[in-house]
């Protein structure tokens, strides 16, 4: 199982994302906030200055949080579907890493030849890092 340290990423953000990690996904997204409120243009205004801006960024990440998970969510598969190689890539190395973990630390033998579970993470960096960016995920899809 692949283990993310969320405290390191979250932790630069203060306590903006506490919630983030105690809250469940039905709970998460009741709070989604009407689109009408979410898309409400006409209370569009320039902040007086950078406290208010600030402000206004703090208050909206917090009382739109559902809302922009959602966008998030819908860009990633928007981006996954019209990018077939990402997608390639994304699901090679999740089968890869599923693979690897199925072996709990054994090694994997081929008959022929043996391989460390290190050897194999390495194997599968060297193939899925140039397929990745071979596949510019940063990239804007064309026609």
């Amino acid at each position: 199982m692949v283990s993310i340290p969320i405290d390191a990423i979250t932790s630069r953000f203060g306590d903006r994302f506490n919630n983030l990690r105690s809250t469940s996904l039905s709970t998460r997204f009741a709070n989604l906030r009407p689109i009408s409120e979410f898309l409400d243009i006409k209370r569009i205004s320039k902040p007086a200055n950078f406290a208010e801006a600030q402000s206004r960024v703090n208050y909206n990440l917090s009382y739109f949080s559902s809302n922009y998970a959602v966008v998030f969510v819908m860009l990633s598969i928007y981006s996954l579907l019209t990018n077939k190689i990402l997608l390639f890539d994304m699901i090679f190395v999740g089968c890869g890493l599923w693979g690897i973990s199925l072996l709990q630390g054994r090694d994997l033998d081929l008959g022929f030849s043996r391989f460390t579970t290190s050897q194999l993470y390495t194997g599968l960096l060297i193939i899925g890092v140039p397929i990745g960016i071979f596949a510019s995920p940063s990239a804007l899809p064309c026609g």
